[in-house]
């Protein structure tokens, strides 16, 4: 044994070494939580989506804000309530059906990707997409 060591083998062997405390540098359990904050200087925000979030997200980057929708329909009401005919109606119109060209196209979307994995099933698995088309009858 190295003598350099020998003054200090009393001393982990009575106390360190039987402490049910005690460990050495990586030789323990280690639980950390790290999450780091990287949002000092750039604010994140949370959208809580009532619908379905891939429409949501792409009517609010390709269509309209929410701050823009409620701005529309704000104006909209408004108009209504004063009289007025500014226009507000029909921005609400083209709003609407903006959206609606968007849900549409994630339906066609949705409707070929199912059509894609039917037609997979059916190539590679027909017992299970005979009894797929039975419990849908």
């Amino acid at each position: 044994m190295n003598p350099w060591f020998f003054p200090w083998q009393e001393l982990l062997n009575a106390s360190l070494l039987n402490s049910p405390f005690f460990k050495f540098p990586l030789s323990g359990n280690v639980t950390q939580d790290i999450n780091p904050v990287t949002s000092w200087l750039s604010p994140q925000l949370e959208f809580n989506f009532a619908g379905n979030h891939q429409i949501e997200a792409d009517v609010i980057s390709t269509v309209a804000s929410y701050g823009k929708q409620l701005g529309t329909i704000s104006e909209a009401v408004l108009e209504l309530a004063d009289g007025t005919q500014n226009g507000a109606i029909e921005q609400l119109r083209q709003l609407t059906k903006d959206i609606d060209s968007v849900k549409k196209k994630h339906q066609q979307q949705e409707a070929t990707r199912l059509k894609a994995g039917l037609e997979h099933l059916q190539k590679n698995d027909p017992d299970a997409f005979k009894q797929l088309l039975l419990s849908f009858q």
